[in-house]
Parts: structure tokens; sequence; C-alpha cells
């Protein structure tokens, strides 16, 4: 049987050929993927599992290290002065790091944290935007096999309070946003909020907080070991609903199978199709806190000896500066990125009918966290990379861990739009919705048959909310909420969600949630969310029925907003507010959702104050 350590077949019926033999053989498969890395004990099985309950633990009793791997095992392969992290600066200025700088830095934080009593097992809780602060907190960590906690700095000190304490966090860094006039007392709310727990600002000085530089001030590394983890130990973990059940919903990702499938992924995705051009960085654009970022923006290209690049931007900020990507092109070689459809969209806006001034390419532009639409593929063909199919199709949802679907950058393993191929030792299925499997180009539930070494365990105290929601209605499968269908060739393309999840902004969230939260105004009898489409990708759009007479809809609109962005964060703030007198339901009293989309869709150039009559109208009620 072929593996990883051979290129991928770039024709399709050999790819489709090789791809069954992972499945076939999915344990030697990934065995052979997990000692493409460094082990300190060995792993005595593959993986033992069991969906009814579920279960699933991967290379058991393995003890493998994943800062080790990301750093000591490159340098020993002679790339110690290799460029592993460089960040550009909204102030001109860049941040360079090689392997052995980067390992530096790392082990004397860990250093700090071990004086400061952290060991094994515990966690800390990191607030801060993607960038060298960040990188560094989580390889310190994983030295010394502690978990840590991305906290998303859309959200507000409310929340990040929460999950600091949620978590059981013993220590939060946070990112210095004193500079941003609008963010200026974020650390200080949440400090004032968790009173009783350290709290260091790093890249900055904020009066009365200890800064990162003074915490590793008297720290020493001599002789410091890489701690000896198990392979089921937390790596890092992530909260993505705070609301089901008073229980903090999220997702906790192993040492070991984070690892072993993020150093795969990374390298069948922009290494192992590609002969001439391999990309020796790669730009992350994406949200630091979410799990697409640390599988191929940090864990992944670090063990395979690429280095990163941010871009440092505002809080809230997305757009990307064109002029800092053009330095970028000038500055390296075939470099990767790794962005949201929307990033494209924002590039297409800021050129209009110019091009970048530069004649260099990115080597592969890699997209998730929204849909694709092909004609963002189209023109980043024309304005980014060299040819469409280098625009890759990641499909990645919170439980994944790392991409379950995607596409290559070859003519023959990609196309414009679809979701690509089920990963390498990855068996994606499509079912109706009585259990059975859809034939070609009928659309059905996307499931997965078996488990993944990066799949997500419960949180704590939500093991029952996770077997109900993603096991319970297809048994012994993993259940999507994505409609998907398969052509002829075998590439999977996204129908739609099948469930009340919508996608803001890149952030995925229950509709329940900001519904939940608006109920708590007083003006407000009923609302309801849904995801409509916008320039470039979905965009949240807002049903409303007041409680009695609207007569200023402009200050209702003001107020909705600031109690969302107050509650859960600005980023959910809709892009349309609609008024109407009632809301779309079934005979039975469900929630007539795909009604609402119509709408949405209907509405797309009305103002956000359109008027009750078009809305109740188009309903029908």
């Amino acid at each position: 049987m072929e593996d990883l350590s051979h290129n991928i077949p770039a024709r399709l019926d050999a790819f489709c050929r090789f791809h069954r033999q992972t499945l076939d053989h999915r344990e030697q498969f990934w065995a052979g993927q997990a000692r493409q890395l460094q082990w300190q004990n060995d792993f005595t099985c593959v993986v033992q599992e069991d969906l009814s309950i579920p279960r699933a633990s991967w290379f058991c009793d393995g003890r493998i290290n994943a800062a080790e791997n990301a750093l000591h095992r490159i340098i020993e392969k002679g790339l110690g002065e290799k460029k592993a992290l460089i960040c550009y600066h909204q102030s001109g200025t860049k941040t360079c790091l090689s392997f052995n700088e980067l390992k530096e830095k790392a082990l004397i934080l860990a250093a700090a944290f071990r004086q400061n009593g952290l060991v094994t097992g515990d966690c800390i809780a990191l607030n801060l935007a993607g960038g060298p602060e960040f990188v560094i907190c989580a390889l310190a960590a994983a030295w010394l096999g502690i978990t840590y906690l991305p906290v998303g700095r859309h959200l507000p000190a409310s929340v990040v309070a929460e999950d600091v304490t949620a978590s059981r966090s013993k220590l939060v860094i946070m990112g210095n946003r004193a500079a941003f006039k609008e963010d200026a007392d974020h650390a200080r709310r949440v400090h004032g909020l968790l009173p009783s727990h350290p709290l260091i600002i790093a890249g900055g000085v904020l009066e009365g907080l200890d800064t990162l530089e003074a915490y590793t001030a008297n720290a020493d590394p001599t002789g410091l070991a890489p701690a000896s983890p198990p392979a089921d130990l937390p790596l890092f973990a992530i909260y993505e609903n705070r609301l089901a059940g008073n229980k903090h919903v999220g997702s906790v990702f192993s040492t070991a199978g984070f690892l072993v499938q993020a150093h795969a992924s990374f390298d069948a995705i922009f290494h192992q199709t590609l002969t001439l051009d391999q990309p020796e960085m790669i730009v992350n654009t994406l949200d630091i806190s979410k799990a697409p970022a640390h599988a191929y923006g940090l864990w992944g290209p670090l063990t395979n000896g690429t280095g990163i690049i941010f871009i440092e931007n505002r809080p809230n900020e997305e757009a990307v500066d064109t002029g800092t990507l053009e330095t970028i092109l000038h500055e390296h070689s075939n470099p990767a990125m790794l962005c949201r459809p929307s990033l494209i969209s924002d590039i297409r806006d800021q050129l209009g009918s110019g091009r970048l001034n530069t004649e260099r390419r990115f080597s592969i532009l890699a997209c998730c966290s929204d849909a694709l639409p092909p004609r963002l593929v189209s023109y980043a063909g024309e304005t980014l990379v060299e040819a469409p199919e280098r625009v890759v199709n990641m499909w990645v949802q919170a439980k994944s861990g790392t991409a379950l679907l995607h596409a290559y950058p070859t003519p023959e393993l990609n196309r414009p739009g679809s979701l690509g191929f089920g990963a390498p030792g990855v068996e994606p299925l499509i079912m109706s919705d009585f259990g059975e499997a859809c034939k070609t180009n009928i659309s059905g539930n996307l499931v997965f048959d078996k488990s993944w070494p990066a799949m997500a365990k419960a949180t704590f105290g939500t093991s029952k909310h996770f077997k109900k929601t993603y096991f319970s209605r297809f048994p012994g499968h993993f259940l999507t909420y994505d409609g998907v269908r398969s052509d002829k060739n075998g590439f999977f393309w996204f129908m739609g969600r099948l469930d009340d999840v919508i996608k803001v902004k890149g952030q995925t969230l229950g509709a329940s949630l900001i519904e939940t939260v608006l109920s708590s105004l007083m003006f407000i009898d009923e609302a309801a969310i849904i995801s409509g489409s916008g320039p470039a990708g979905q965009d949240a759009v807002l049903f409303v029925v007041a409680r009695g007479h609207v007569e200023n809809k402009e200050r209702y609109i003001t107020q909705i907003n600031t109690h969302i962005a107050e509650k859960i964060g600005h980023f959910a703030v809709p892009e349309k507010i609609i008024f109407t007198d009632q809301l779309p339901r079934t005979a039975t009293g469900k929630l007539f959702r795909t009604q609402l989309r119509r709408i949405a869709s209907d509405n797309v150039s009305d103002s956000v104050d359109a008027p009750q009559s078009t809305a109740g109208n188009q309903t029908g009620v």
C-alpha cells in the first residue's frame, strides 16, 4: 500500500485508487503517518473506538510532545536558521524569528511557566491575536504538556471571563489593545471580572498589569526537558457555544491525534501534489481562535518545516491591505496563503479593475470557514495564483479539527466551487433522512464513518450533548448537518446547512444563541436570525417582531446591535435587520427558516429598516 511519504497521484483515477487503499488499510495508513513524527514512547495500537458511547482513543499508550516535533525535530534536520515566523506589523516594521530563535523564546517562557507553578495537565487562556506572542505561548505550553485555550479577540470582556472560569485556566495572557481607543479598557474589564486570576499583557504595557517581558525576566530554561504527554492529553480546547444547557460547549483536541493529522493534512495539500513550487512560508489570515488556524497556520506548517507569516490587524478588523500582500510576494518566493473567501472579495474591492503591483503569485490559496463561490475562484485564478486549480477549498468544522474534505492544487483533483474529496484515511458518506446511501448527484446528509485522529472530544460536562448532537441520528456515524452531493468523479458539492446553525464572518453560531440573547430586550416579542447571501458568501439577517408599534426603527436597530455586541461580540451584529408583523411557521408551529431565507434574498437591495408590510406580504402571514 502507498502512503503519503510518496507524492499523491495527480491523475483522478490513480488518486481514487489511492484513497480507497487508505480506507481499506486505515490503521496501517495512520500508523505510517504517525511515525513520520518523533515519539517519546511508541503507541501500542492505532485506535480504539466505540461511537455508540461515543469514544475514540488514537495512538494508545503513546507519548509525544507537540513543541518538540515543531521545533527540536526540525532543527535536528539542519533547518535551525530557516525562518519559522514572520509578522508584518501595522507600524510598517516586521518581526522575524528562525526555528532556533523561536525555540529559544518558547523555552524561556516555558521556564517562566514552570517557575510560577504551572505543570502538565494545567490550562492557560490566550486572548491574543495570531502572531509571535500567540505562537510562542502555544509552543511553551505544549513543551510542558499544558493545555492552551485560544479565546477570540472579537469576544467581549464578559465572555472572555466566562471562558477562563469554565476552563479552570490558571493564567490569562492578553494582547495589548490599549493602543486602539475602542478597546482601551478591554483588559481592565477582564481583570475586573477575574480579580483573583493572574493576568499578563503581551506586546505592550498597561499600567497596573504585569507584562510578558517582566514575567519571563528571571526565567532560566537551562536543562528544561520537554514533558512526555500521553497521547490523549489535550493540546488545546475551543469553546463554540455558551448557552447549551448552561454548559460551555466546545471541542477538546488531543495532542497525538491532532498533531498527526495536522502534519499529514498540511503535507498532503501544500507539499505532496507539488513538485517545483512547494511553499517555504504560509500566510495565515484565519482567526487564531478556530481549529483551522491551528492545523494549517501553526502545527501543520511548523512540523513540516514551513514558516508562518502573520499580518497584524486592529481588533475586529478583517481586511488585509493589498500593499502588505505585495510586500510579502516581493520578499518571499512561492508563499501560500490561508484565508476565508471573504478575503478574496476584500482584495477585489480594494483593487477594483487593477492588479497587484507584482508579477509574483501565491503558490496556493487555501480557503475554509465559508462557502467558496466559483466567481471568487475565477478572480483569484486571474489575480492571486497562477491558475484556478491553485485555489483549494477545505471543509472544516468545529469538531473535525482538520479538513475532512478538500481539493488539491492540480487540474484533475480540483473543480471550482467543489469541496473536493474525502481526506486520506477518512470516509465521507451521503445519507438520506432514512439512513440510506444517496446515489450520484442526489443531495443528502454528510456523515463520516468511523472516527479520525483529530476528531474533537467534548468539553467537561457536555458528553451527553455531544452524543445527542453528532451521533444519535445515524448511529455509528458523525453527523455534520451539512447537505452535500457527490458527482460522477467523486467530487463533493455543498448544498446548504440542514439545521439552524449560521456562519457570521467565519464564526459558527447557533441561531438560538443570538435569539436567546435578544429575548431580554423588552421591546422584542420574537426574533429569528438566518444566513443570507452576501457579496462574499453569507451574511446574517435578523427578523424582529416588535412588542407594540415601532415608531423609531433606527433607535431600536442601534439598541439591538449594541446588545448583541456586548453579549456575544461585534462580529455577530447582523448585516440587515427586517421588522415584520409575524414570523412564518410550519403547520406544527416550527419556525420556517427556509421561507425567511427566501425573504432575505428578495430584500437584498432593501435598507435595514425594510417596511413591515414588505416582509409580511412575502411570508404570506
